[in-house]
């Protein structure tokens, strides 16, 4: 029957390819900016297809008191900081504008037109005030910033860790930092998602959604957390081996750490003191989104934001090679 032929020959090519890929003998090389990486399978331990969840991404609380700010104002501001001091917002654009916007007393927000600095080269995705009122930033290009608000003057703490890396794989350049907390003796800790370095899009900004597709179609654990200390200036790694590694929160007592490991589905638990310091443990999984942003709230527990839906194409892609499988088992 040529029709079936002619249907189950794409299908045996796709597996055969597949197979060639998974066992390393042909690698798919990824296009710019992670040209020289190659794709991989996913493993088992990075699960893509997710339990039915209890939670749900409708939150009806949002939908019904959410207001959105700024619209056609800002663009691209990643993590918005509140000043306690005076409860202004601090709000750096893509494009390595910081702006503010102060609370009136009305509840809403004005928004300063005029930046009050201008990063150079490079994208904020997270940032926290310091104990001294400064802003520390995580920028994907120059690492970990701090910014004095009072003179606008800008300081790079650390774009590189010290000492040997945890593991072989590892580069001592940091790339791609994302989020950051601050403990109570004045540690940053922060996370390097991937070592894929974002690339400039054609509006002049980084685009760090085109390099996150790349590192999730790579499929490699890259993701780091990393600490700096800044009486000492020394940075080194915490932990290694995430399936990008972004929102990060400590706890009071700086006893450990939680960790959104974004293309896993699930948010960490790393310990830094006592009997287990060093240890980690999943705190939750199967989440029903992408899992980015992570904050502590103020009744002790955690807020944790999903950008969107977990992608439907790894559900997909396995429900293809299946039936590729048994279409090209029933040939034989």
């Amino acid at each position: 029957m040529p029709a079936l032929r002619h249907v189950r020959l794409p299908c045996a090519v796709l597996l055969l390819g597949w197979l060639l890929v998974d066992t390393g003998f042909l690698k798919l090389p990824l296009p710019h900016p992670a040209h020289q990486h190659h794709i991989h399978l996913w493993p088992p331990e990075a699960p893509w297809l997710p339990k039915a969840p209890e939670a749900s991404l409708l939150n009806a609380l949002l939908q019904q008191h959410a207001v959105r700010l700024f619209e056609g104002q800002l663009h691209g501001v990643e993590t918005v900081t509140v000043d306690p001091a005076n409860g202004r917002l601090l709000l750096p654009d893509k494009w390595g504008d910081v702006y503010t916007a102060v609370l009136l007393p009305n509840g809403t927000y004005s928004l300063n037109p005029k930046a009050i600095a201008q990063l150079g080269p490079g994208r904020v995705l997270g940032n926290k005030l310091d104990a001294d009122g400064n802003l520390v930033m995580c920028d994907v290009l120059k690492g970990l910033l701090r910014l004095n608000l009072t003179d606008h003057s800008l300081e790079q703490l650390t774009a590189r860790v010290d000492g040997p890396a945890v593991q072989s794989t590892e580069d001592s350049s940091i790339v791609y930092a994302n989020s950051l907390d601050i403990a109570g003796n004045g540690s940053i800790y922060f996370t390097a998602s991937t070592d894929i370095l974002p690339a400039r899009a054609r509006d002049g900004s980084y685009d760090t959604g085109f390099a996150w597709v790349l590192n999730n179609f790579r499929a490699l654990p890259r993701g780091r957390v990393l600490a700096h200390h800044p009486h000492t200036r020394n940075t080194q790694v915490v932990a290694s081996g995430f399936y990008y590694s972004d929102g990060i929160a400590i706890s009071e007592d700086s006893s450990y750490l939680l960790v959104v490991e974004t293309d896993a589905l699930r948010v960490v638990k790393i310990w830094l003191t006592g009997q287990q310091a060093g240890k980690r443990e999943v705190l939750i999984d199967s989440l029903p989104g992408l899992p980015a942003g992570l904050s502590k709230s103020s009744d002790g527990n955690y807020w944790v934001s999903m950008t969107i839906p977990v992608p439907p194409y790894s559900s997909l892609v396995t429900q293809k090679l299946e039936a590729c499988s048994q279409s090209v088992g029933s040939s034989t």
